[in-house]
């Protein structure tokens, strides 16, 4: 088997693809490369951290802050203390950032039809189950498997 044909190759290109069709799916609002990934986590999970952006999405800390702070600039999120403790700030979305929550969802819906076009559901569950054993060969812990 040759390299462009290797399970891995695959799997990057496909996750490379899927980048690029998020970011165009979300062209027209004004999102910069990376920061659809935090909304798409506060439209979930509001009031969580930037460590937890981190740990659960396998993001780099220095990106995160990043994309946050721009997120910030833009409108669409801020910064609570958290009430057990001050120094640590949640992530919210604003009243800018909630009007988005719509729209988000349904490039959420899109590309996930556009993804799993022409599998069955128990294709689409096949899939899902191989890619998270996929991920847990590759030590990435997943969400659900957090406590």
């Amino acid at each position: 088997m040759s390299d462009r044909e290797s399970v891995a190759w695959h799997v990057s290109l496909a996750g490379r693809a899927l980048s690029r069709t998020i970011e165009a799916e979300l062209s027209t609002v004004d999102l910069g490369r990376g920061e659809y990934r935090v909304l798409f986590a506060l439209t979930e999970r509001e009031g969580i951290t930037q460590s937890d952006l981190v740990e659960r999405h396998h993001l780099e800390k220095s990106s995160i802050a990043r994309v946050v702070a721009q997120l910030e600039s833009k409108g669409y999120v801020e910064k609570r203390p958290d009430p057990d403790d001050r120094r640590r700030k949640r992530l919210y979305l604003t009243e800018t950032g909630q009007t988005l929550r719509e729209e988000i969802a349904a490039v959420k819906d899109r590309v996930e039809s556009r993804l799993t076009a022409g599998l069955s559901p128990s294709e689409t569950d096949a899939l899902r189950e191989h890619l998270r054993a996929v991920c847990r060969n590759l030590d990435v812990e997943l969400a659900e498997e957090q406590a």
